[in-house]
Order: C-alpha cells, then structure tokens, then sequence
C-alpha cells in the first residue's frame, strides 16, 4: 500500500529541492510533484514495504533539513503524509527487511534533477546517524 508525503518549502536555496528529491529517488520513492513524492512506485507492489531502509530514512532527511533550515527562518511550511500501509520485518519468519548498512542497500538511479545529492554522501549520513547513549561495560551483558 502506498505512501504518499507531500510539503511545502520556504525559501528554498538553490539546489536545496534537488538534494531533497535526489534523497527520496535514490531510496526508491517516486517523484509525482513538485514536492511530493510516493513509496513505492506505482507499478511496484514490494512483498513487504521497506520501512527502515526507504522510508523512515527520507522522512528523517526531511526532518534534518526543517530543523537546518528553521534556523534561517526557511524550511517547511506545511507537510502531510498519507500511508495506507502494513509492513515489518522477522527474522525467524524471513519476512521484511532489517535495517542495513548504507552500502549494501538497493539504491534506484536519481533524475537527473536529484544527481545533486550524491550516493557516497547519502552512505556516509545514514551510518552516521548513531544511538545516542554510549553503553555502560553492564549493558553488553546479555540478560539470562
């Protein structure tokens, strides 16, 4: 079932739509109009929607550039996401996708409009994005 994400930008700098498009294409959403784009394509029916690898990621990429932009009172004006969608991810049953390492994910080819966010850059930000508690030596111990 599809998710649709739509918003409005103020201000935008140069470019800035393009890297936000080129974000959404490469993690296989479909760019439908100006700023609104749907998961997955239409023609595409996934066993299972690939939440952790496609959707969440571009949705925090959305969220990081609001919050960058709101210091320069720019950003997102309006937003509305529309998801008719079931999913998730077992391991013991095989079904779904875990979260990957940046490199091994299934990557769709960019517009040429969203080269301008490159592949290497999209790699290196989501392996950035870190649990933020360091864990103490008591928290590596597995509970019996």
């Amino acid at each position: 079932m599809p998710i649709i994400v739509t918003f409005d930008v103020i201000r935008p700098r140069p470019r800035e739509l393009n890297r936000i498009r080129g974000v959404f294409e490469r993690l296989g959403w479909q760019h439908v109009g100006n700023t609104a784009y749907r998961y997955p394509p239409l023609g595409e029916q996934p066993e299972t929607e690939d939440w952790f690898n496609r959707v969440v990621p571009a949705l925090m990429l959305l969220r990081a550039y609001s919050r960058f932009a709101a210091t320069e009172l720019r950003g997102i004006a309006r937003f509305s996401i529309d998801a008719h969608s079931s999913t998730g991810f077992s391991q013991e049953g095989e079904v779904g996708t875990p979260p990957l390492p940046a490199d091994e994910i299934d990557y769709s080819e960019p517009s040429p409009a969203g080269e301008v966010f490159g592949q290497q850059q999209l790699e290196d930000w989501l392996d950035g994005i870190e649990w933020p508690y360091a864990a103490p030596p008591e928290d590596n111990v597995a509970a019996p």
